[in-house]
C-alpha cells in the first residue's frame, strides 16, 4: 500500500500550506522574497498524493461516479497484466508492530483467556480476565491479572515454545460452581421443572442434588444405590422427570434404586449414550462401539452411523433447541454435530476443552438448549468454561468475548481471531491470526471513506468494491516474515482491529458500507502468473499512475471534483534546505530528470541542488520525503535572484 496518510490528513496539510501562504503575503513575502530582496522559499506546484503506483483511490471514485465503471473495470485499468481470480477462505497473520519487543498482554471482558498449542489444544487457562506472556530463555513466562491494569501475578515455570496462541472462552449462560462428592457426575431434570440438575454416582451410591445454575449443589434431594456399571440418566417414560440408569456389559438397569427395569441392548466394551433421538419426549438408548453409533429410538429397530474415532468420548445434547438430541465428541478439541436419526448433518459448534476436566451437559437455564459444564476434582462448574468457539474458524464473536490486546493500561484494541506471542530470535513479536475476510472489515474503512459508497446515487460503491479487492490481494501478496504475512501499519495496510477502547470510550473500526463491499467481492483477488498480485494503491495519482509493477496509465478518474490533491501548491523553506547541507548557500534547484508522463514533464526522477560550485543529486522521491511534498510529481526550476547566484548550469540550461 505504502501511501502517506488518510484523506482527512491530506486536507489538513493543504490547509496549513494555505495559511502559511496567506501569512507570507500579509507580511510581504511575495513570490518567496522579502522586502529587502532576500529569497526565503521556493514555490512548488504538483499533482497527486502518494507513490502513485497501482490504483488511485480518488481515481477509482472518479471512474465509478463520473464514468459509471464497475469495480472490475477499475481494477483492469490500474492493474495491467493481471486478471480476476478467487481464493478460498484464508488465514492471515498480521504483525502488530506497536507491540514489538514488548510482552504480549491481552484480556477479555467476558470469559477467560486460554493458551493453545499448535494442535489447537488448550494448555493453560487464565485465572483472571487478563494474561501476560513474556519471552524468556526457553519459552514464555505467564502472569495473570483481573484486567490490563493489573496487578499481575507471575506463575511458576516456563511454557516451552517458540510460539503461543492466545484465545478466549465463549460466554455461555454464566453459572455457579459447587463442591460435590467423588464419582461420576451426570445431569437430569429430577423435579420436572424444565431445567437440569446434577447427580454423582460412585461405586453404586447415587446422590441427586436440588440445585440451580447459580448453585449446582445447593442441597441433597435423594440418595440411593444402583447396580454396578456406567451411570446414565434419562426420562424413560415421558413424564418430564429424569431418573437414573446404569449400563453394564450390555444390560441396562433403569430407575432410582427400586423397581428397576432391565433391558438388554449392546455388549461388553460398548459406551452407553442416552438421548431423545426422535423428539417424542422419551429418552432412548444408544451405544457407541468404536467409531460406530447405534441409536434405538424404539424397541423395534435401531439407527446406525459412523462418527469420530474410537478413542473419542461421546457427548450428547440438544444443541439447537429443536427437541431432538444430537451427537458430539470430545477429542482434544470438541466437535459437536447434529445426528438427527441417521443424519450426521453439518457441524454446529466447535469447542475447546479445559484440560483435566470431565464434561457434563444439561439445560441449566430451562431455555431448551443444552450447554456445557465441567467436573474437576470434586467441583462442578456450570459457567461455560468448557466452551470455546474456535476464533479462527468463527471470528464473529460478541464484542465482550473478543480478545483484546492491551496497548496500555488505558487503551485496548479488540481483534477478531486469535493473538500469538512469537519468539523471533532475541526479540518478541505479537501477531493477530484472523480470516482475511474479517481482517478486511477493519482495513477497508481506514483506507477509503465508507461514505463514498453513497456518492453518485450509489455508484461510488464500485470504488469501495475495488478497494476491497485491492486490499485483499495486497495482503495475500505480502510475505513479510516467517511468522507474519503482513503488518498493521502504513508500511502495509492500516489495521487497528475490530474496535478500540481508549479511557473507557469504545469506538468501532468497521463500517456497514465497507462490509457490503467486502461481501460483494468475497474471495476475489487479482492474479498474475498464477499467484495473487501485490496490488499497491495510493490516494491520488494526479492524472497518471507511476508505473512499477503495473504499467503506467493515464488516470482521468483522478480528476474527480472532490479530490483536493489532483493539483496542489507548496513552498520549501530555503534556510531549512541549506541547513541540511551544513549551511551552504543554495544557488539553484531543478528537476534534472522526469519520466515524461503527463503535464509538466511528469514525475521527477532526479533533483539537482547547486551550492555555488558544488552539486548534489537525489531521487525525486527522496526530495519529496525530505521536504514534505505530497508526491514526486512536482515542478521545480529555481535560481537565486538576490545577487548571490553562482550557478554552474547544466549544458543548454543557460
Amino acid at each position: 500500500m505504502l501511501r502517506p496518510s488518510l484523506t482527512v490528513r491530506t486536507k489538513v496539510a493543504v490547509s496549513v500550506l494555505t495559511i502559511i501562504a496567506t501569512l507570507a503575503a500579509t507580511i510581504g513575502l511575495v513570490s518567496g522574497q522579502s522586502a529587502s530582496g532576500e529569497q526565503r522559499s521556493i514555490p512548488i506546484t504538483g499533482h497527486g498524493f502518494g507513490h502513485g503506483r497501482g490504483m488511485s483511490q480518488y481515481g477509482a471514485l472518479g471512474y465509478a461516479v463520473d464514468f459509471g465503471w464497475s469495480s472490475g473495470q477499475i481494477l483492469d485499468h490500474y492493474y495491467g497484466g493481471t486478471t480476476a481470480g478467487t481464493v478460498s477462505e484464508t488465514l492471515l497473520t498480521v504483525e502488530l508492530r506497536s507491540a514489538n519487543d514488548a510482552p504480549t498482554v491481552a484480556q477479555v471482558d467476558s470469559g477467560a483467556m486460554v493458551l493453545l498449542n499448535d494442535a489447537g489444544r488448550v494448555t493453560h487457562v487464565g485465572t483472571g480476565g487478563a494474561i501476560r506472556l513474556t519471552a524468556v530463555q526457553g519459552g514464555f513466562s505467564i502472569a495473570d491479572a483481573p484486567t490490563c491494569a493489573g496487578p499481575f501475578t507471575e506463575r511458576p515455570g516456563v511454557v516451552s515454545a517458540e510460539q503461543v496462541r492466545l484465545s478466549t472462552t465463549s460466554a455461555q449462560p454464566s453459572g455457579g460452581r459447587g463442591s460435590v462428592g467423588s464419582g461420576v457426575v451426570v445431569s437430569g431434570d429430577w423435579d420436572g421443572d424444565g431445567d437440569d440438575e446434577i447427580a454423582t454416582a460412585a461405586n453404586g451410591s447415587w446422590t441427586l442434588y436440588d440445585g440451580s445454575i447459580n448453585n449446582p449443589a445447593a442441597s441433597v434431594r435423594q440418595t440411593f444405590t444402583m447396580p454396578a456399571g456406567t451411570p446414565v440418566a434419562g426420562d424413560w417414560d415421558g413424564d418430564g422427570i429424569d431418573t437414573a440408569g446404569v449400563f453394564n456389559n450390555g444390560r441396562w438397569s433403569l430407575g432410582n434404586g427400586t423397581d428397576l427395569a432391565t433391558i438388554d441392548f449392546g455388549q461388553a466394551g460398548d459406551v452407553p449414550v442416552v438421548g431423545d433421538w426422535d423428539g417424542d419426549g422419551n429418552d432412548d438408548l444408544g451405544i457407541r462401539r468404536g467409531a460406530t453409533w447405534v441409536l434405538r429410538p424404539d424397541s423395534t429397530g435401531s439407527i446406525q452411523f459412523n462418527y469420530g474415532q474410537p478413542t473419542d468420548k461421546p457427548l450428547v445434547g440438544d444443541w439447537d433447541g429443536d427437541g431432538t438430541d444430537d451427537a458430539g465428541l470430545i477429542r482434544d478439541i470438541t466437535w459437536i454435530r447434529r445426528a438427527a436419526l441417521a443424519e450426521q448433518g453439518a457441524e454446529l459448534r466447535r469447542f475447546n476443552f479445559v484440560p483435566g476436566a470431565n464434561a457434563v451437559v444439561g439445560d441449566w437455564d430451562g431455555d431448551g438448549i443444552d450447554q456445557a459444564g465441567r467436573h474437576d476434582s470434586g467441583t462442578v462448574n456450570l459457567d461455560g468454561q468448557l466452551a470455546l468457539i474456535e476464533p479462527r474458524l468463527n471470528p464473529d464473536l460478541p464484542l465482550e468475548q473478543t480478545i483484546q490486546r492491551c496497548a496500555s493500561t488505558s487503551e485496548q484494541r479488540y481483534y477478531r481471531g486469535e493473538l500469538r506471542a512469537v519468539r523471533n530470535g532475541g526479540s518478541q513479536r505479537t501477531v493477530n491470526a484472523v480470516s482475511v475476510e474479517w481482517y478486511l472489515r477493519a482495513v477497508v474503512p481506514r483506507e477509503m471513506p465508507a461514505s463514498w459508497a453513497l456518492l453518485g446515487d450509489g455508484r461510488g460503491a464500485a470504488a469501495l468494491e475495488a478497494q476491497a479487492v485491492s486490499a485483499r490481494s495486497y495482503s495475500l501478496g505480502e510475505n513479510r516474515s516467517s511468522f507474519a504475512r503482513t503488518c498493521d501499519t502504513i508500511s502495509c495496510q492500516v489495521y487497528d482491529g475490530r474496535a478500540t477502547r481508549r479511557d473507557g470510550v469504545l469506538s468501532s473500526n468497521e463500517h456497514p458500507l465497507s462490509d457490503i463491499a467486502i461481501g460483494a467481492t468475497t474471495g476475489v483477488v487479482r492474479v498474475r502468473n498464477g499467484a495473487v498480485a501485490r496490488t499497491e494503491f495510493s490516494s491520488s495519482t494526479g492524472g497518471w499512475s507511476a508505473g512499477g509493477d503495473f504499467p503506467a496509465v493515464e488516470d482521468l478518474g483522478d480528476g474527480v471534483a472532490n479530490n483536493p490533491n489532483h493539483d496542489w501548491e507548496a513552498t520549501i523553506d530555503i534556510a531549512a534546505l541549506e541547513a541540511r547541507y551544513s549551511g551552504r548557500t543554495l544557488t539553484r534547484a531543478f528537476a534534472s530528470q522526469k519520466n515524461g508522463l503527463g503535464e509538466d514533464g511528469g514525475r521527477v526522477l532526479e533533483v539537482t541542488l547547486e551550492f555555488g560550485d558544488e552539486r548534489f543529486t537525489m531521487s525525486g522521491n527522496e526530495f519529496r520525503f525530505t521536504n514534505g511534498l505530497l508526491s514526486d510529481w512536482f515542478v521545480l526550476d529555481w535560481t537565486r535572484t538576490d545577487g548571490l547566484s553562482q550557478c554552474i548550469c547544466p549544458d543548454g540550461a543557460g
